[in-house]
């Protein structure tokens, strides 16, 4: 039977033929009815093991994921201590950031890489400590448990997750017997960890709203423990450990939406309060004011770039500010300033302090910079500074993102939290790190071979040009959002014409995400915020005038989200007005990706299921589904090849059959991204089985398209004529009308082109590929057509 929606939609002339074909069916027998449970071929390899039909009907293995391996080794050292061993070294420790962290021990004087201890199930740590007894505490990340290294022996132990469901564990500190005291991450809690008994006790979720308890310190001189709560408004507590009672001591009006760091010295807590320095008296919780000796005057905050002060020595307690100036705060006259003579660390700013006793006399040693193994040396009553760089393990880094080079299929790949970029040869298979960018969120070329960048922190926008040598323009950054607009992370990155459009999530404890259209000849550039209200802006398309946006329901890091569905929405990017706004999956939270597919539709990928949308209206025309379950807006890519489109979300490698409308996962877990070669390979990363973030870069390589220039059409179509047969793949890459007699050839006579048409269609007819009504229509399409006239 004819499917009546071919009848209802063709011209009458049309349907008067096929009037004539009906009655042949019936002359020549009942027709054969298309079964509309029979599956479509298998086109698509999967590691699981279905075979791949090729073009002549024969069939070959199924194609598989190669891990390439770690494409970047490198440092990224978020917080450092200095300890003594029993034997009277004096060491740094350190963990890398790497699956199975490894704390690292290094000497201070030999510089010697003295022993590497394995944090199972830890990929970094953001605090660390050495207690009183000398034993070294390390609170890790994302499995928050807390790990003590024990000089005496080198061994280590997992003391467990503190605080159960927690996801990291921050500024840990030690009291003057044994225990040590940190902060939690998503609940904001505080505990102490008793040294001698491994007795827990929590102090609680100390915020109902804000989800990290930063920073901590312990008072010695009146038993209490100071916590900063983080974001979107620094809170500081003080917690009265002998009652466990909690008492808020902010300072009125302050700004700042986290603490970073706390310390303590001569009874006063010095809070790195996002990026200023203030000081607090431990007893009244009152903000103190300093004198700045550079200008003279009473000031309430100093700037700071560093993880703290260190503890009290000789000249007061130290640090360094943005210009990596070492600086310290007299704590017997209240002043602040730089060291002298100056003292300027090259390597970083300080993120570790220590004091050693050298001939009699205090010397302070520490770590400079997150990335390079810095240390120095700092002489306070000499007044003279040594810097090296310790040599610390390097391992390979958690992964962020991979784009590849369409003018020579080089693949950049840009690494987590470390920010260093790598590219990847795939005809020698090596990769050379370049340019550190930052922690890239989304990037896109130009037409020009150059790269737009969006990067964290500080939601800004970069251009580079990756083939021309590095210098202070190049990457040269074209705007930051994270203080004018409140915008932190540029996910979506689109070049179109002279402009660029970018998406951004909102900044921490922050709600509403947004459009910022930067226009490339003058530099200007136009923020919307809230153009979804609450949410985040994950995807851009632009089309024509407009622009094509979608959302994910989150809001900045910090928050809880007050969305529950993500929304596809049409854009003015003159005014920011939007015009229509459609919900095209209910219940999804994030719209990864838009594209335009060859049907003239637009194609999007909420979380794990394919939709697809009239490109003018967003009306959807019908969804795909390849998983249950949601995403962030950090997931997720589309990518068209051979009429298919390949995708990745969820961890998965998918294929979709844009005829059909068929998903195919190829891989099920342990990807994200998706970038292609100008070759068709395609490119992502990989996450090692039993590791928690990618490391290496992967290749998959579809099977090769024995019809390369495919007619893509919802029809068969003979030369002009519409059969209303449904068209669709018969095998990868090739359709049903790349199987007929091409319609463009020089055919010597009208006749001539029927009889090939007929000789084809009988031939699929045998096979089973088409069914004899559908043989019939094409055959009368094929008489109908001006095909050889």
């Amino acid at each position: 039977m004819i499917p009546r929606r071919s009848i209802r939609h063709a011209p009458l002339r049309i349907a008067l033929v096929l009037a004539v074909v009906l009655g042949l069916l019936v002359t020549g027998g009942p027709p054969a009815t298309a079964d509309p449970h029979r599956p479509p071929p298998d086109l698509f390899p999967s590691e699981n093991g279905p075979l791949i039909p090729d073009h002549n009907r024969t069939s070959r293995a199924a194609e598989v994921i190669q891990d390439l391996g770690a494409p970047i080794s490198s440092l990224t050292i978020m917080e450092g201590a200095i300890g003594r061993t029993p034997d009277g070294r004096d060491v740094v420790y350190a963990v890398p950031a790497g699956e199975n962290a490894l704390l690292n021990v290094v000497d201070l004087h030999s510089r010697q890489l003295l022993n590497t201890v394995t944090l199972s199930g830890a990929a970094g740590a953001w605090a660390i400590v050495v207690a009183s007894d000398g034993r070294v505490y390390v609170g890790t990340y994302p499995n928050a448990h807390l790990y003590r290294y024990d000089p005496a022996d080198g061994t280590v132990s997992d003391l467990g997750q503190p605080i159960p469901g927690e996801a990291q564990i921050y500024g840990l500190t030690a009291d003057r017997n044994g225990n040590v005291y940190a902060g939690t991450y998503p609940t904001a809690h505080a505990f102490k960890y008793d040294g001698s008994t491994g007795q827990v006790t929590d102090y609680g979720s100390l915020d109902p709203v804000q989800q990290y308890a930063r920073s901590t310190v312990y008072d010695p001189d009146h038993n209490a423990l100071f916590v900063g709560i983080s974001t979107p408004n620094a809170r500081l507590l003080r917690i009265d450990l002998a009652t466990s009672a909690v008492e808020d001591i902010t300072p009125p009006g302050l700004p700042a939406k986290d603490f970073i760091d706390l310390d303590y010295a001569g009874g006063r807590v010095f809070a790195n309060a996002s990026s200023r320095l203030i000081v607090v008296d431990a007893v009244t919780g009152e903000q103190l004011k300093f004198t700045d000796s550079e200008t003279g005057s009473q000031v309430m905050d100093y700037a700071i770039a560093a993880r703290g002060v260190s503890a009290a020595g000789p000249g007061g307690v130290y640090f360094t500010t943005s210009t990596l100036n070492l600086t310290h705060y007299d704590l017997d006259t209240n002043t602040i300033g730089p060291v002298s003579p100056t003292a300027r660390l090259t390597r970083g700013a300080s993120i570790g302090y220590g004091w050693v006793t050298e001939n009699g006399a205090p010397v302070l040693y520490g770590l400079a910079g997150n990335y390079s193994g810095g240390t120095f040396r700092y002489d306070p009553q000499a007044g003279t500074l040594a810097q090296w760089s310790s040599p610390f393990q390097y391992v390979p880094v958690p992964l962020m993102h991979a784009l590849s080079d369409p003018s020579d299929g080089k693949v950049f790949v840009n690494a987590y939290l470390n920010g260093s970029t790598s590219v990847y040869d795939p005809p020698t298979g090596k990769s050379t790190v370049t340019t550190r960018l930052g922690q890239v969120e989304g990037w896109a070329w130009d037409t020009t071979g150059k790269m737009y960048v969006g990067i964290y922190p500080y939601g800004r926008l970069s251009l580079w040009d990756p083939h021309a040598p590095e210098s202070p323009t190049n990457p040269r950054e074209l705007f930051s959002l994270v203080d004018s607009h409140h915008q932190n992370r540029p996910i979506a990155v689109v070049p179109s014409g002279d402009h660029v459009y970018v998406g951004t999530t909102p900044g921490y404890g922050e709600y509403g995400g947004a459009v910022t259209v930067y226009d490339v000849p003058t530099g200007a550039f136009t923020v919307y915020r809230d153009v979804v209200v609450d949410q985040t802006i994950a995807s851009i398309l632009p089309t024509g005038t407009t622009l094509w946006a979608g959302s994910g329901i989150e809001g900045g890091q910090g928050t809880e989200p007050r969305a529950t569905e993500a929304h596809l929405v049409k854009v003015d990017p003159a005014t920011g007005a939007v015009s229509t706004d459609v919900v095209p999956v209910p219940g999804a939270a994030s719209i990864n990706e838009l594209s335009i597919g060859p049907d003239g539709n637009l194609w999007g990928l909420a979380d794990g299921t394919v939709f697809v949308a009239n490109h003018t209206t967003g009306q959807v025309l019908r969804t795909i589904p390849v998983f249950s379950g949601r995403t962030g807006a950090n997931d997720g890519a589309l990518s068209w090849r051979d009429g298919y489109l390949y995708g990745v979300t969820g961890g998965r490698l998918f294929v979709v059959d844009s005829l059909n409308g068929q998903a195919t996962v190829l891989r099920d877990h342990g990807l994200n991204r998706l970038t292609q070669t100008p070759d068709g390979t395609y490119y992502t990363l990989l996450r090692p089985d039993g590791w928690t973030n990618p490391s290496n870069l992967a290749s998959y390589t579809p099977p090769a398209d024995p019809c390369p220039h495919s007619d893509l059409r919802t029809n068969v179509w003979t030369g002009n004529v519409n059969s209303y047969v449904t068209n669709r793949n018969l095998s990868y890459g090739c359709t049903l009308t790349d199987e007929l007699p091409d319609a463009a050839a020089d055919w010597p006579n009208h006749a001539a082109y029927v009889r090939a048409v007929d000789k084809t269609v009988r031939q699929l007819e045998s096979d089973g590929t088409v069914e004899r009504w559908e043989g019939l229509l094409i055959r009368v399409a094929a008489s109908r057509s001006d095909v050889g006239r």
